[in-house]
């Protein structure tokens, strides 16, 4: 062979080789990081129940992967069903569960959004099917078992490639190319996150868990998000309605009374979610097409609920003087008071701290999204009322279950009772919280817990039983 014919060839190889390169190397920036524009939906409604909020490149699931995982572990759920099982609702004609938005990084991926928190249900009877309220608390929603189920997957020995491809392989036909990386990178890697993130949540284990329609969004966001250190703080608190939001800025948008403005809470909110500095970046560079400025839209103008049972229109006029005397010093719509002190439940205040505010500041620092200053205050939001039948269990902590508990001595109202059952109960004003379905459903809470106390809030619980009866059909008018 000459000399010319060996460099001839040796060029050959070469140049296959970096094809080959440049091949695998375009390959794997589109299967595995080329992110797609997220879907654009038709209303504002639609894209707060399943747009994105851009967390799908920190917190998101390959969708694929989490589509098959309560066939593959069902087990590891409360009973048949899947994800409804964990009060997860869906609409007809949608491949997800609202409250979850799908974009393409790479590959499909899952997160959550604001209406996992922020869209109830509600039913008459039991066999009815529910109806679902946009921007009511997820009372019927168990968050902490839905994060516990997937770290308890990922922990399962049955958790192999070889198991979750075989399911997928039930509902879709992956590429070739597309098997191999799912295979040997993507199912991996999610279970290596989901176990990182079982380590970095050890946290909840040593505390009272959250229950059906709770969250601790103020310690994930302390400990994961602005890296401040593991601490006892509890900070769970009953997801909030955003329902009647211009009525509420006065007070604070959130429990402890901070952030006066919608914009401002929403950016904290998608902070606390996992949105990243970069999207929100992206996304309020073109804030007239912005995806959040869709979200604070929807929610500006969403308005209570009216209550869908009968009302006894002469007792609730009956009640609308006592709601002036009792209540509406701290709860009328124009007068509604800053927060004040009720001797509720404190931990909830004390689990923000000044280094997590002063942590928030800095991570928003020199960005035109950077919102207003997080602190908690000495005492709880008196919040206007509107929709309040639907806000059940009430207290900051979702501690009473119903408005004729909450007007008894904190003595006499329920030490434990149960959440997450979405059947109606019109006499007492609160769901259902006791019986086989409520117990088959739901999630006991007991008062006697760390943060979970039924104590303060004491306004009512002197008014005789005919004042209380006409007072709780007034406040079904609101």
């Amino acid at each position: 062979m000459t000399q010319g014919t060996a460099s001839l060839g040796t060029r050959l190889v070469v140049a296959v080789g970096l094809v080959f390169v440049a091949v695998a190397t375009f390959v794997v920036y589109d299967r595995l990081l080329r992110e797609a524009p997220a879907p654009v939906f038709e209303s504002d409604e639609e894209h707060f129940l399943y747009g994105s909020i851009g967390n799908e490149s920190t917190d998101g699931i390959p969708y694929w992967v989490w589509l098959v995982l309560p066939r593959v572990f069902p087990d590891l759920l409360p009973g048949p069903g899947g994800y409804s099982t964990l009060g997860l609702l869906s609409k007809d004609g949608n491949d997800l569960p609202l409250g979850f938005s799908k974009v393409t990084i790479g590959y499909p991926r899952v997160a959550m959004n604001c209406a996992f928190c922020h869209v109830g249900s509600v039913r008459a009877e039991p066999g009815d099917l529910p109806t679902i309220v946009p921007g009511a608390p997820a009372h019927q929603v168990a968050a902490q078992r839905y994060t516990r189920f997937l770290m308890a997957a990922a922990s399962d020995g049955r958790f192999t490639a070889a198991n979750i491809l075989g399911e997928i392989n039930r509902n879709y036909r992956l590429s070739a190319v597309d098997r191999l990386l799912y295979r040997f990178i993507i199912i991996p890697e999610t279970r290596a996150r989901l176990l990182r993130l079982k380590e970095q949540t050890a946290w909840m284990d040593g505390r009272p868990d959250w229950g059906h329609g709770r969250a601790d969004v103020l310690n994930p966001m302390r400990f994961h998000r602005l890296g401040r250190p593991v601490d006892s703080a509890i900070g769970t608190a009953d997801m909030m309605p955003l329902w009647d939001m211009a009525d509420r800025e006065a007070q604070g948008l959130f429990w402890n009374g901070s952030q006066g403005t919608l914009m401002d809470a929403v950016v904290t909110s998608a902070i606390a979610a996992g949105t990243s500095r970069t999207w929100l970046d992206a996304d309020t560079s073109k804030w007239e097409e912005a995806d959040l400025l869709r979200v604070l839209r929807y929610v500006a103008d969403l308005n209570a609920p009216a209550y869908p049972f009968a009302i006894d229109k002469a007792l609730a006029a009956a009640g609308q003087p006592v709601f002036a005397a009792e209540c509406a010093q701290c709860h009328a719509t124009d007068t509604a008071a800053s927060p004040r002190a009720v001797d509720t439940d404190r931990d909830r205040l004390a689990a923000w701290t000044a280094d997590a505010s002063a942590a928030l500041d800095a991570f928003g620092a020199r960005r035109d999204w950077k919102p207003a200053p997080f602190e908690s205050g000495d005492h709880y939001a008196a919040v206007p009322l509107g929709g309040v039948w639907m806000r059940a269990p009430y207290l900051h902590n979702g501690s009473v279950p119903s408005l004729a508990a909450l007007l008894e001595p904190p003595v006499t109202r329920p030490a434990r009772f149960w959440r997450g059952y979405d059947v109606y109960d019109p006499d007492s004003v609160g769901f259902v919280s006791d019986g086989s379905e409520a117990r088959r459903l739901g999630s006991l809470y007991d008062t006697s817990q760390a943060g979970n106390t039924n104590v303060g809030h004491n306004y009512g619980t002197s008014l005789s039983a005919e004042a209380r009866r006409a007072l709780l059909e007034y406040l079904k008018t609101l």
